[in-house]
Order: C-alpha cells, then structure tokens, then sequence
C-alpha cells in the first residue's frame, strides 16, 4: 500500500511562482534595454559617421581637374588614426582620396552608390562588414562646372560588437544579480505572513490538544477577524457544553423525586394504578422536553444572523395590546435598527419582559430599543422595558434571577419568565440590570453582545 505524497508547501509553491514571475519580468526588460541600446548605438555610429564625412568634406579642396586634395587640418586632429577603427575617403569621377587610417586595408567602396543631394547609410550585419556612411554632392569648379563628389566615412564592424559584447556582458551580470536580490526579498516577504499563519496553526493545535482555551498571540490586523472569530467558537462551545451539563444535571434532579415516586409504588407490591402511573410519565416527559428546549433557547450561537428589530417588535406590541386592552404600550425603536440575534431568542425576551410588566404594572408599559454601546464584531441590542407599578428592589431582582430559583417558587410579582431571560442573556454575553423606571415602577435594561 503507496502512501500518498505530501503536497508541496504553500511556501515552495509562492516561491516558484515569484521565481517565474521575476524571470519573465526581467527577461522582458533585459531584451528591451538590449533593444534600446542597439538602437542608441546605431544612431550614435550615424552621427559619428557623418561627422567624420563632414570633417572630411570640409578639408577637401578639388582642382580645375577633378583632382582631389587635402588642404584642411592635419590628420592627427581628426579620428582617423589608424588604431581608431574609422575610415574615409572621396570620389569624383577624375580622382579618389582616402583617409590615412586606410593605409594597408582595404574599404569595399565603390564610386558611384550614391546620387548628387542624398545619403545613404548601411548597417553591417556580418561581423566581417563595414558599416558605410555616403553623402553625394555637386561641386562646382572654378570655371562654373559642376561635378559630382562623393564623401564616405566608414567603421569596422568589430568595434560595435565589441561594445555591445561589453555593454551586454556587464548588463546581463547586474541584471542576474538583481534578480537574486528580488527573489531573495521575495522569499522574505512571502515567509513573513506564512509564519505568521504557522504561528496560528500552532495555536490551534494547542486549543485541540486542550493545552490553551484561546488564541492569545499577538497577530497583525488582517489576521484579527480569523483570530477573533475561532476564539468566539471556542467560547460558544465551552458555554454551551456548561450550559448543556447544567441541563443534564437540572434533568437528573428533577426526575429524581417521581422516579423514586415510581420505584416505591413498583416495591410495594400493591396493584399499580395506571392513572397515577400515567400521569407521572406525562409530567416526566413535560420535564424532559421543557428542560431540552431550556437548553436548546439558552444555547449560544457564534455566526447569528442580521435582523430587523423593529418590525418584530412592533408585531409583539400589537398581540398583547389585544391582550392587554387596558394597558397603555409604547413602543420606541428606530426603524432602522438591526442587530446580530436569533428572532425566537428577541421574541422571548421582548415577551416575557413586557408581559411581566403588563401583569404587574401600573397599566402603562414603555420599551426602547437601541444598538448596544458596546459594538464588536457584530451589532449588539439594547433593550429597556419600564412600567408604572410598585416596582422591585435590585437586590431582589438579582436574588430572582440566580440559577435554580424556578418561577413557580417565586413570589407574585416580576420574577415570572426571568429565568428564560436570564438564560438568554447569558447566550449572548450581555447583563440584565434592574432600576426606577421613569414612569415610577420597575426598568429593566438588557445589553446583548454577541460575540
């Protein structure tokens, strides 16, 4: 049986990619500079060229003859040394001159390739040809004939490939070197997040192994919703295996006394009455599905959905107005308030809430929504229910709303439901306080945070 080979490494394949990337990047812009200096080379072999013709032309006399004479500056103060590499000469159709760089070598010009008022430049493409510049014109003699004159300037090939080779042995170097350059910032750069992103899975492999209960290192702003989110996760699930335990053990508590109810009958020996019998079932199962769903409502959820508040809300105030004619609701909510809640968690908060305040208000009930001032990563909720009753002592309400005080063990008053909204509050990391209301009774202000 073949194991499966490893993939290659993130890094390896970034690195192979930037390597291509730069040696495509840096091939296009070798082969262009390339270009562009064989080019300026050409253009600068023209005009040194036709200078040398001009100069040339300049120090030129021709006699009545059609003869051709030197009468200008000497050689030496022109380019045409023979260890310069360049070469001149003239023809008329009576005489020749040539420069005394062309002593011992022989220039492939011929009379008569170029015609009167035009040039003519030719490029050698063999390293063993001459790159010719001609210029033609009509002289005119003394005697007011005009004759044609032909002044060329020439260049041994050698001496442009010899600076191309030199100027492309040079280039080509420092442009390897800086490709190594690019690739080895390359790699530095593309190492950095890639560690960084190690620096995660490592973590996270401590959160498996239990070793941690959060990511706690230090990670770049880009990283900080990856970051916070799996730290959100890791929260949610450690609540919700407490509050699911809870559950249980509410479960196994209450089942306690009716179970034992039933194995006392079943010890007794005395006929069974299945009345009695069945009704107990009956209550076992109600509290089986009421402490499932007690978990299943309190339970926290992680990636909630965006809702719109304020029409859930005005739909609740509508049913219990019709259930509460004498009640006077008031109900303030932007219109545009959203906010990151489960709609049967804010259904069971609102109701419960402004049901206790109905039942045990003074017949005016206010309840205002707004966004919670502690904004994270998702919208939070704000809520403040208030009434006109007698209202409550905080130090009550707080005893109210502890763990295992069941709302039908509390006294008559506000304490019916609490515990559901105590549970649900808990889901999303908010508080419940109690205070004066305005109106004169009981306030009772929730801030949701999820997450």
């Amino acid at each position: 049986m073949s194991s499966a080979k490893r993939p290659p490494s993130l890094l390896f394949r970034l690195s192979l990619t930037a390597l291509a990337i730069v040696l495509l990047a840096l091939s296009l812009i070798g082969l262009a500079v390339d270009r562009a200096f064989v080019t300026a080379e050409r253009e600068a072999q023209r005009e040194r060229l036709e200078a040398v013709a001009v100069a040339v032309l300049s120090g030129l006399d021709v006699a009545a003859d059609g003869s051709l004479s030197w009468m200008g500056v000497t050689a030496e103060a022109l380019p045409l040394q023979p260890t310069v590499g360049l070469y001149a000469g003239a023809f008329t159709a009576r005489d020749q001159w040539l420069s005394s760089s062309t002593l011992g070598i022989e220039v492939p010009v011929a009379r008569g390739e170029v015609a009167r008022g035009q040039t003519r430049f030719v490029i050698a493409e063999d390293p063993d040809a001459w790159t010719v510049y001609r210029l033609g014109l009509g002289w005119e003699l003394d005697d007011g004939e005009i004759i044609d004159l032909e002044v060329w300037a020439a260049e041994d090939a050698q001496r442009v490939a010899g600076a191309l080779a030199s100027f492309r042995s040079d280039f080509w170097r420092w442009l390897a070197i800086a490709a190594g350059v690019l690739l080895a910032a390359q790699t530095v750069l593309l190492a950095q997040p890639l560690l960084v992103l190690r620096r995660v899975a490592g973590e996270v492999g401590q959160l498996e192994r239990g070793e941690c209960e959060q990511l706690t290192g230090r990670y770049p702003r880009e990283l900080r919703p990856l970051t916070d989110n799996l730290n959100a996760l890791m929260r949610t699930e450690r609540a919700n295996a407490e509050r699911y335990g809870q559950a249980l053990g509410d479960l196994a508590h209450s089942l306690k006394t009716p179970l034992a109810v039933l194995q006392a009958q079943a010890d007794s020996g005395r006929p069974v009455d299945t009345d009695e019998l069945r009704d107990s079932v009956a209550q076992m199962q109600l509290r089986i599905r009421s402490e499932l769903d007690r978990a299943a409502r309190s339970a926290r959820r992680t990636m909630l959905p965006l809702i719109e508040v304020a029409p859930q809300a005005q739909r609740l105030v509508r049913t219990l107005d019709r259930l509460y004619p004498a009640v006077d609701f008031a109900l303030d909510c932007p219109q545009r308030l959203h906010a990151h809640i489960a709609e049967r968690d804010l259904s069971e908060l609102l109701g419960n809430l402004l049901d206790n305040a109905a039942k045990y208000g003074g017949g005016r009930v206010r309840l205002s929504l707004a966004p919670s001032a502690d904004q994270t990563r998702r919208r939070g909720l704000r809520l403040v229910v208030e009434d006109n009753g007698s209202g409550i002592d905080p130090e009550r309400f707080e005893t109210l709303l502890q763990r295992g005080v069941r709302g039908d063990e509390r006294a008559e008053g506000h304490g019916l439901g609490l515990a559901i909204v105590q549970r649900i509050v808990d889901s999303y990391e908010g508080e419940i306080t109690a205070g004066r209301s305005a109106l004169g009774g009981l306030s009772v202000a929730i801030e949701l945070r999820p997450g």
